[in-house]
């Protein structure tokens, strides 16, 4: 490391201010150049090195110091994992290293750099762009389309969330011949034998890299780009095209790195000033680098402590980490063990010579040092192997001040939480330089020597990644890390082959309602068909927003046109184009079977409603059922006779059979009929009946689907039935109520299967645990759920108790998703850890999401779920409105509530410059690809 001393005019005109004017009595000669000395020994400095890399070819790196192959670690899940899979993952890891450590009789040096990669937020505008091909149309007052992506990504760039990148470089051989390294590089056909070692090596290295627990592979030349431009200007953007040009730099090429960039710092100062000019603006960061300490003994995991580095990705900012040094074999440190044996145990005989009592510290060295020595000798590779070398932490901030502040914050994290100290040490520019890949490490204190298990305890690659890979974005991750997620409700049925179904378990106040409306405005935006099933009202108000409000609809069913809820109506008469193949053939067994099943259904819808109609005494009448059924069977059989669609049946014609009924039984069922008759016409004549049963006896015109994007159908003033309450203590409203309820639900089938299959679509019950009182609820959930991949349909039910949707059907099996809020009752959480298929240890964190207020705060944070996201990872999400102002206005459903809307100040996190999302090429971003795997 070489320090050269920048010369500026400044400090010229400095100089020759300090020279003492001719003739002068009260300046002592000696004074102006002792501060001028002062100045020079002081001043800040530009550091200059060379770099130790001579060329990057893919992912090997030839350096002064040899060869260095790269590699990126695969992301492993952390969060409700059991205590075996977390044991199963630290063991794996340990393995991994202990055979690094035996691949090499003098040991493996290795450099584990850990950095984060910006959100690519205008590649996440761009895709989502691409994705969507048919977006609801701008209207005159409204947002348009470029608006609603323009909140996202300013969103996605404000608040820091980033991807997290686990770099692992590993020692392969000393560095080659020039005509050796051609060979490796351009890959000769023949190859000389000292190439065919050095791919030798590579290949087991590679083998032992990419097995459980690293799942690594190897590092393409744009992530080696990156890596180079992150640690060399630590915190300041990183062009968007690097690397795209190939993957190869020599000594000519590596200028790409290390032009326009400066580090400057002074001798003893805490921090280090980084430079770079990005398409001509000149950008500074200040970074600090702190350096780990004497590391405490750890029973881990069995401490409850987080891994090491896992613990700082909950910081609100971005740490970045460098592990340098090397793994040791058990037989180059046997020498090592046996002479802290001897040490110790000299020590001991000391005190005895002098008749004094050792200290404590004595016999726990010995006793650790005898550990060591078994440990070495006689374990295998995951106990005898050693890490010996620095672990260093930087920090980096707009300022010098907000640098040292973050530091603070790390430095007190570790040390209340994890009991290491870590310190800030002088000579941060050669600490900051072993960031940077390849380069020496540092020959100066600090050395920890730790076993493989100790290291492998830090899981560097433990991320918490939710989310699918398109889709918009939702809200971030709250567990292991920040991540920023996106979902599409369609990335199941269509890419997975899974269902759509994903149920929302909440208790109120959990944050239901914003999910769900959440979810349905970044859907109707995309032009997806949508209706909410939402009995108290307040998601109407999406209707309102300029933007929908052409293209929504509110159906109160308090106030729609009588026979709006007809069940003959609700379930849809299938089409032919349903059961018609690519080829243009109709499957006739299979079209009539559905009709035939679609009449069914409607005859049992209209059964069950009945039912719901009737008070308890007249339902344990033997002969209630058998008299409603042959009702029903007669109206079909009138229907058919007049040749109607069994879709304009009037429900009324029920009654006047039951009329019919009672004029010709017997005189014990005419006493029943009668007050079938009674019970019905009075139902029929309430204001709720007459949207089931409409006053007029005519056929009822069949109903067309408006062509709405969004219909919300509410019920405001409408209670559910209690449930605490027996049937048979209900009231009339309540028995009345239940079945526009139960009703409503059907006429999203409508709204559904009225429409081509291939066409997204998406279904949002609230209350859904109605559903699974009634036979005909039941069937058409499971139909609903069942065909969800075939109709891609995306279907959100909420409901307030697990409980709900595990006992309708096999739930279980058609979930794609879930959603788990808040559950305070420890039964309840404990149920909805089986809707979430995770350990039922998790339960209080379930009981733990959306904190209520404490005493002396108004509000708190809600809309925090645990996500069982499609592709089968879980883990804590908050659902994100401050995106959108507008829209977290219309969700806000607590009363009385005022949240302010101060501005969003941007992080300092290197963000791509929004100019170049204009003219910039598409360039596919690869961490986007693998998130799919």
């Amino acid at each position: 490391m070489m320090f050269k001393r920048k010369v500026v005019e400044q400090d010229q005109q400095q100089q020759s201010d300090e020279q003492p004017a001719s003739g002068a009595r009260m300046v002592h000669p000696g004074r102006a150049a002792e501060g001028w000395l002062r100045r020079h020994l002081t001043s800040r400095r530009e550091v200059t090195f060379p770099l130790a890399t001579r060329e990057i070819a893919g992912p090997l790196q030839f350096t002064r110091g040899g060869v260095f192959a790269w590699f990126m670690l695969e992301g492993q899940a952390w969060d409700f994992r059991t205590l075996d899979e977390r044991r199963r993952l630290w063991d794996q890891q340990t393995f991994r290293y202990g055979q690094l450590a035996a691949s090499r009789p003098e040991g493996r040096p290795i450099r584990l750099r850990l950095s984060t990669r910006p959100y690519p937020s205008f590649e996440y505008a761009r895709s989502l762009d691409e994705q969507t091909p048919d977006p609801l149309p701008q209207v005159e007052g409204g947002e348009s389309w470029d608006d609603y992506l323009g909140h996202a990504q300013r969103r996605l760039q404000s608040t820091g969330l980033d991807q997290k990148i686990t770099a692992l470089g590993v020692w392969i051989a000393p560095t080659p011949k020039p005509a050796v390294r051609e060979e490796l590089v351009s890959g000769a056909v023949a190859p000389s034998r000292e190439a065919l070692a050095i791919i030798e090596q590579i290949l087991q290295i590679e083998k032992i890299v990419s097995g459980p627990g690293f799942d690594g592979c190897r590092a393409t030349g744009r992530e080696m780009a990156f890596l180079m431009h992150r640690s060399l200007s630590m915190g300041v953007p990183a062009p968007v095209h690097a690397g795209v040009g190939g993957e190869r730099w020599d000594v000519e090429d590596l200028a790409e790195f290390t032009e326009r960039r400066a580090w400057l710092c002074e001798p003893y100062a805490s921090s280090v000033q980084v430079i770079s000019e990005v398409r001509g603006t000149q950008v500074s960061r200040s970074a600090a680098v702190l350096t780990m300490g004497v590391m405490p003994d750890r029973t881990w995991p069995e401490d409850g402590k987080d891994p090491w580095m896992v613990a700082s990705n909950r910081l609100g900012f971005p740490v970045e980490w460098s592990l340098s040094g090397t793994l040791l074999s058990a037989k180059t440190l046997s020498k090592a063990i046996e002479f802290e044996q001897n040490r110790a145990s000299g020590i001991a005989s000391h005190y005895d010579e002098h008749r004094m009592a050792p200290p404590p510290s004595v016999g726990r060295a010995i006793r650790a040092a005898a550990g060591n020595l078994d440990e070495v000798t006689e374990g295998d590779s995951r106990t005898a192997a050693r890490f010996l070398g620095t672990v260093r932490l930087a920090v980096y901030g707009a300022s010098e001040d907000e640098a040292l502040k973050r530091a603070r914050d790390v430095v007190d994290l570790y040390g209340e939480r994890l009991n290491m100290p870590l310190h800030h040490a002088r000579g941060q520019a050669r600490a900051l330089r072993e960031f940077i890949p390849g380069e020496p490490r540092a020959a100066h204190g600090y050395e920890r020597r730790m076993p493989v298990r100790y290291l492998a305890s830090a899981l560097p690659n433990v991320d918490s990644a939710l989310g699918t890979p398109t889709g918009p974005y939702l809200g971030y991750g709250i567990g292991s890390a920040r991540r920023a997620s996106r979902f599409d409700m369609h990335y199941g049925p269509e890419v997975l082959q899974t269902p759509g179904l994903f149920p929302i378990v909440a208790e109120p106040g959990g944050g239901k309602s914003v999910l769900i409306g959440t979810l349905a405005y970044n859907a109707v935006r995309a032009g997806q068909p949508t209706i909410i099933f939402d009995p108290s009202g307040p998601l109407a108000r999406l209707c309102e927003l300029p933007e929908l409000a052409p293209f929504s609809r509110v159906l109160d069913l308090t106030a729609s046109r009588a026979g709006t809820l007809s069940p003959y109506q609700l379930v849809p008469e299938p089409t032919r184009d349903a059961f018609t193949n690519d080829g243009g053939a109709l499957n006739e067994v299979e079209f009539e079977r559905a009709v035939r099943r679609a009449v069914a259904e409607r005859q049992q819808l209209m059964f069950d409603v009945l039912r719901m109609w009737l008070p308890s005494s007249t339902l344990r009448h033997p002969g209630t059922d058998v008299m409603l059924r042959d009702a029903l069977r007669k109206v079909a059989e009138r229907v058919k006779k007049r040749g109607l669609r069994d879709t304009r049946t009037n429900p009324r014609w029920i009654i006047e059979e039951l009329e019919q009924l009672a004029d010709t039984a017997n005189e014990a069922s005419k006493d029943l009929a009668h007050q079938l008759v009674e019970e019905l016409r009075a139902a029929s004549e309430f204001p709720l009946g007459e949207l089931i049963m409409p006053p007029h006896r005519a056929p009822i015109d069949d109903e067309q689907i408006e062509d709405k994007t969004l219909v919300v159908v509410t019920m405001p003033g409408l209670a559910p039935p209690p449930e605490s309450v027996e049937r048979e203590f209900w009231g009339s409203e309540e028995r009345y109520t239940q079945p526009l309820l139960h009703l409503a639900a059907f006429f999203a089938s409508k709204f559904i299967y009225g429409r081509p299959r291939d066409v997204r679509k998406n279904v949002f019950l609230d209350e859904n645990h109605l559903m699974g009182q009634w036979g005909s609820g039941r069937a058409f959930f499971v139909r609903l759920s069942r065909d969800s991949r075939k109709w891609n349909t995306a279907i959100g039910a909420a409901s307030q108790h697990p409980a709900d949707h595990l006992s309708i059907g096999r739930m279980d099996a058609l979930m794609g998703s879930a959603f788990v809020g808040r559950l305070t009752k420890d039964a309840t959480a404990v149920e909805a850890c089986k809707l979430i298929q995770c350990p039922e240890d998790y339960a209080p964190v379930i009981q733990a999401l959306s904190p209520k207020p404490r005493e002396g705060e108004t509000t708190a944070e809600t809309g925090e779920f645990v996500w069982l996201d499609p592709l089968g990872r879980l883990g804590k999400i908050r659902i994100d409105l401050d995106w959108h102002p507008a829209l977290r206005a219309a969700l806000q459903t607590t009363p009385g509530r005022v949240r302010g809307t101060g501005p969003v100040e941007p992080q300092p996190t290197p963000f791509i410059d929004p100019d170049l999302f204009e003219y910039v090429p598409h360039i596919p971003i690869e961490d986007t690809v693998e998130a799919a795997a």
